[in-house]
C-alpha cells in the first residue's frame, strides 16, 4: 500500500537522526501527516499506492486521516525490520499500526506485561484496511 517514494521517504525521515525512539517515531509521523493533509495533499498521496490512495480518499476524513497514520506506522515497523517489542512504547507503536501481525505480537507482549497494557485495548476494534505483510 506504501509506494516506492513512500518508502524512501520514510528511510530518510528515519536516517535523519530526528526519530530516536517509538514514541519519537510516533510524533513525527502524526507531525508530518498533519502538515501533508493539510497543507500538501498531492505529495501525502506520493507515498500511497493509487489503489491505496483511491480507497483512502473515498474515506470520511477522520477515518481517512487514521487509516494514513497506521499505514505509515506499519511501514516504519517493516523498514525497521519488524524489530521484537521490547517496550510498552513499541507495543503501543505496533498496535496503532492496524496490521495485523503486528497488533498480534503487541497483545502477546501485553499478556506477558498485564501491567503495561491500556485500559481497553481488549475490546479494541479491528483495523480499518486489512493490512497485509507484503505492503
Amino acid at each position: 500500500m506504501i509506494s516506492a517514494k513512500g518508502r524512501e521517504e520514510l528511510r530518510t525521515l528515519l536516517g535523519s537522526g530526528l526519530v530516536q525512539d517509538w514514541e519519537g517515531a510516533d510524533r513525527t509521523l502524526k507531525q508530518v501527516a498533519r502538515l501533508l493533509l493539510s497543507q500538501r495533499p498531492d505529495l501525502m498521496r506520493l507515498y500511497f499506492e493509487p489503489a491505496a490512495w483511491e480507497a483512502i480518499t473515498a474515506m470520511e476524513q477522520r477515518q481517512a486521516a487514521t487509516t494514513i497514520l497506521a499505514l505509515l506506522k506499519a511501514a516504519v515497523i517493516a523498514e525497521n525490520g519488524n524489530p521484537p517489542i521490547h517496550d510498552a512504547s513499541q507495543a503501543r507503536f505496533y498496535v496503532t499500526s492496524g496490521l495485523r501481525a503486528y497488533v498480534d505480537a503487541a497483545m502477546d507482549w501485553y499478556r506477558r506485561h498485564p501491567e503495561h497494557c491500556p485500559p481497553g485495548l481488549k475490546d479494541r476494534k479491528p483495523p480499518l484496511l486489512q493490512l497485509t505483510t507484503d505492503n
